[in-house]
C-alpha cells in the first residue's frame, strides 16, 4: 500500500473528494449511521457477553464474522469459552465508519490475556469482529499498561487541538513505513512530540538503550532505521474527537497486529500495540481495505 502520507503531500486531494463523497452518502441517507454513545453502548454488551461466555447477549448481524489473530473462530468458541473479567479497557469509536477498536486486560483461568478487538456494526448490530491476543509469555508487562490507566486517551479533545482523518491515517501509515534501515526517501519531518512513548504487549519500548544491536533514544517513538521489516496493508479506524488512530496490520508480515496512535496537535503522544508473535501467518485473515475509506 502507498503511504498515506505521501498520498496526503503528492495526491490527498483525491482522498479528501473519496471522504467528501463518502460524507455526502451518508448525509443523503438519513444523517449519521452511528453515534459515539450508541457504539459505546453496543461494545460494552460485546464485553459482557465475552465475560458471560453467551454471544446471544449481544446484537449480533447476520452472518456475522469473528476471527482470533487471523484465523476463522466461530463466535461463542475461542476466548468466548475461556475469557473472565475485564480488568483494563480503553477505546475509540469511528462515527464514519461505524466502527470501535477496544484495548483490554481479560482474566483468563488466573492468567492475564491481552485482547484487542475491532468491531463492526451495520444497522446497529455487529457484522465483524477481529480480534488480536496475546497470551503467556507473549505478555510482556501488564504493570506497565495498568500504569498508564491514567493517561488521558478517551476525552474529547479541544477542536483546536484535532487533526484530520486523513492526516491521523498518514502518521499511522507511515509508522510501518519506516521500519527500514535504508530508508527509500527522506524523512525531514515525523509527527511525534519530543516526549513519546510506546507500550508493545506491556512493555515499554522508549526507555532507551540498545534493542537487538540499535540505539533506541529515550521518548522516541520513531521507528527509523530500526529494522528491514514490511508490513501487510493497513486498515484503519479514526476517532478525531480523541485523537485515536487506529491499524491494523500483519506486522512484519508474519504477527497479527494493532497499533493504537493517540495524537494531539498534529504529533503522537503515545503507541499502544498488541501481537501476537508465537508463531508466523500467512494472513490477517480480512480483505485490504482502501485507506481513503
Amino acid at each position: 500500500m502507498k503511504s498515506v502520507l505521501r498520498w496526503a503531500l503528492a495526491g490527498g486531494t483525491i482522498c479528501l473528494i473519496i471522504l467528501a463523497a463518502n460524507t455526502a452518502v451518508i448525509a443523503q441517507s438519513g444523517g449519521q449511521a452511528c453515534t459515539r454513545e450508541g457504539l459505546k453502548a453496543i461494545t460494552d454488551k460485546f464485553f459482557s457477553a465475552l465475560e458471560a461466555h453467551n454471544p446471544s447477549g449481544v446484537p449480533l448481524a447476520s452472518g456475522a464474522r469473528y476471527t482470533e489473530n487471523g484465523l476463522e473462530v466461530a463466535i461463542g468458541k475461542g476466548s468466548w469459552e475461556t475469557a473472565g473479567k475485564t480488568t483494563f479497557k480503553r477505546g475509540m469509536v469511528d462515527t464514519k465508519k461505524c466502527g470501535t477498536h477496544t484495548q483490554a486486560i481479560i482474566d483468563e483461568a488466573g492468567q492475564p490475556m491481552l485482547y484487542g478487538v475491532r468491531l463492526k456494526v451495520d444497522n446497529e448490530k455487529i457484522s465483524e469482529i477481529e480480534a488480536i491476543l496475546a497470551r503467556g509469555k507473549e505478555v510482556l508487562d501488564v504493570k506497565a499498561i495498568l500504569d498508564t490507566k491514567d493517561q488521558d486517551w478517551e476525552g474529547i479533545l479541544p477542536p483546536e487541538q484535532r487533526s484530520s482523518r486523513l492526516t491521523m491515517m498518514a502518521a499511522a501509515d507511515d509508522y510501518f513505513e519506516l521500519f527500514v534501515q535504508k530508508q527509500p526517501r527522506k524523512v525531514s519531518i515525523l509527527p511525534y512530540t519530543k516526549v513519546c512513548d510506546r507500550w508493545e504487549n506491556g512493555m515499554q519500548t522508549t526507555k532507551g538503550g540498545t534493542n537487538q544491536g540499535v540505539t533506541m533514544p529515550a521518548h522516541n517513538c520513531s521507528p527509523v532505521g530500526f529494522a528491514d521489516m514490511t508490513h501487510s496493508p493497513r486498515r484503519f479506524l479514526v476517532d478525531e474527537e480523541t485523537g485515536i488512530v487506529v491499524a491494523y496490520t500483519l506486522f512484519n508480515n508474519v504477527w497479527p497486529d494493532f497499533h493504537m496512535f493517540k495524537m494531539r496537535n498534529g504529533y503522537v503522544d503515545w503507541i499502544q500495540a498488541y501481537f501476537e508473535y508465537g508463531k508466523q501467518y500467512k494472513t490477517i485473515g480480512w480483505p485490504d481495505e482502501p485507506a481513503c475509506k
